[in-house]
């Protein structure tokens, strides 16, 4: 049997979550267990470059400790959602009444390290049933990374901001996601010192690294580059982008 934790957002506890405070921005993150480790798949479209690239062992998560609660986390998704959904609508109330306190903007990135289409679950909020978690905190900025292309539903909802993610093996639906105007993150080959360049494959590049606060990065069809963290410093798959090279689509 699993374990229920008291608390599934993790709010302003990372470095780029908290780079976010400087724009007034507080922002909650949801770290499950990725791809297939706690024996349920929250990565549908992972590949072997983002499995090695993962942030799923960075900073606190290096601690058994903290990668057994992400487990127990996932494991309650799968096995008992109603209670679930119920701590992460209290969570959300939670991060809003202290955000308000600060003067800050709430964001929530429920995908830290999954790739779930939370559009497609319902949510009992006060005792009103809603078509998704954002329908449910309208007030709320929500914003995810995600590879899974034909998101449809979620492009239509106003507080809910996508970026798409390029692996080694997704190019075409990289090249299409960028057509429909989602920004496209790509991790590029270069130092945590060194500069962005300024276009890459023909679009103009955003430093992805300065924020994680992607809802206030500029319309779609851009780059948001970002620098190789931990191993994938040493990724040898085509995860990790050359600056001269191109989308092949």
């Amino acid at each position: 049997m699993f374990n229920k934790t008291a608390s599934l957002l993790s709010i302003s506890a990372d470095a780029k979550t908290i780079k976010g405070n400087k724009l007034g921005v507080m922002t909650g993150v949801m770290y499950l267990a990725p791809h297939n480790i706690s024996g349920y798949q929250v990565c549908p479209k992972a590949s072997e470059g983002c499995k090695m690239a993962c942030l799923y062992t960075a900073g606190r998560g290096i601690y058994s400790k903290v990668q057994n609660a992400r487990i127990n986390k996932t494991k309650w998704f799968f096995e008992d959602r109603e209670s679930f959904m119920v701590q992460l609508v209290e969570d959300i109330k939670k991060l809003i009444r202290k955000a308000d306190r600060a003067k800050m903007i709430p964001a929530v990135r429920l995908n830290g390290t999954s790739d779930i289409a939370w559009e497609k679950f319902k949510v009992n909020k006060d005792g009103v049933t809603y078509g998704s978690i954002f329908e449910a905190f309208p007030e709320v900025q929500f914003y995810d990374y995600t590879a899974v292309p034909g998101r449809k539903k979620a492009l239509t909802l106003p507080n809910y901001q996508l970026t798409f993610s390029l692996k080694e093996n997704n190019d075409k639906d990289a090249a299409k996601a960028l057509k429909q105007g989602f920004n496209l993150a790509v991790v590029l080959k270069v130092g945590r010192s060194e500069s962005k360049p300024v276009n890459w494959s023909g679009f103009p590049v955003i430093n992805g690294d300065e924020t994680d606060v992607r809802f206030m990065d500029a319309d779609g069809g851009h780059i948001v580059g970002l620098f190789p963290k931990g191993k994938a410093r040493h990724d040898e798959s085509g995860f990790v982008r050359k600056i001269d090279s191109r989308l092949v689509a």
